[in-house]
């Protein structure tokens, strides 16, 4: 049942899909993330995948070789590892998929995918929301299959889609709060994960585990949970470690 999403996960982090699912600790560097300046930390079942830029593998492998794997999440853990490098976490984060057959389409209210002519509208909705909580969202990166909900002409909720390669992407979601736990969010992410389902994609769904109203709208839809990961970000400057080098960190 997971055999897409295996083949696209093995490739993004750099493991063979037989790899990913067997117990143990990958130290690699980045494929999927390439280009990225922190370290990714994936965890599977019982395989953890720590995706990092290509300066870093060696002392990580040094310093995780005999790691429980579980233990690659732990914030107090990765601050030692990391030491002053370290600037903060991101996550955990909930990484879902979507069984075969198990979508269930929600159509408890009305929803559209956007025209042209609806520009005025959709930059209302951004302005209303504030610009923080659209980039919060993904929605500066999530720009296809656009769909929203409607009160009147006003947009209420907007979804887009995320594409992570040609084959694979997620969806992002934001809902202004007047509207929120009425079902908009889950209606409009409905018909993006349908149409994006139709059209062959891997439907991924990614969210902080804290944000519990995203995880309920991923099962709802028929989401079950994959991984679970947490993302490290790195100071920029001179590594305190002088016993490596490692690329300059890009801001994300």
């Amino acid at each position: 049942m997971t055999e897409r999403y295996d083949r696209f996960w093995a490739e993004y982090l750099g493991v063979s899909p037989g790899e990913l699912n067997q117990p143990g600790v990958s130290i690699v560097a980045h494929v999927g993330l390439q280009g990225y300046g922190g370290v990714w930390c994936f965890c599977r079942r019982d395989r953890t995948v720590v995706s990092a830029p290509p300066g870093w593998t060696p002392y990580l492998r040094s310093r995780f070789v005999d790691a429980d794997h579980e233990r690659l999440m732990d914030e107090s853990l990765l601050r030692t590892v990391f030491g002053d490098d370290f600037d903060r976490v991101v996550g955990p984060a909930y990484q879902g998929y979507l069984p075969s057959g198990r979508f269930r389409p929600s159509v408890t209210l009305s929803v559209r995918f956007l025209e042209p002519h609806d520009a005025a509208a959709v930059e209302a909705f951004r302005l209303n929301c504030g610009q923080d909580a659209w980039e919060f969202a993904g929605l500066a990166e999530g720009t296809s299959y656009l769909v929203a909900g409607f009160d009147g002409d006003r947009i209420v909720s907007l979804a887009g889609y995320r594409a992570w390669s040609n084959q694979a992407g997620d969806p992002c979601v934001l809902t202004h709060p007047a509207y929120r736990g009425r079902g908009w969010a889950t209606a409009t992410t409905s018909a993006l994960v349908e149409r994006a389902l139709n059209e062959g994609k891997v439907v991924l769904y990614q969210t902080l585990e804290t944000n519990t109203a995203a995880i309920k709208i991923a099962r709802q839809l028929g989401y079950e949970q994959y991984a679970r990961h947490v993302a490290v970000r790195l100071k920029a400057g001179k590594p305190s470690n002088p016993a490596f080098q490692r690329p300059g960190i890009a801001r994300c």
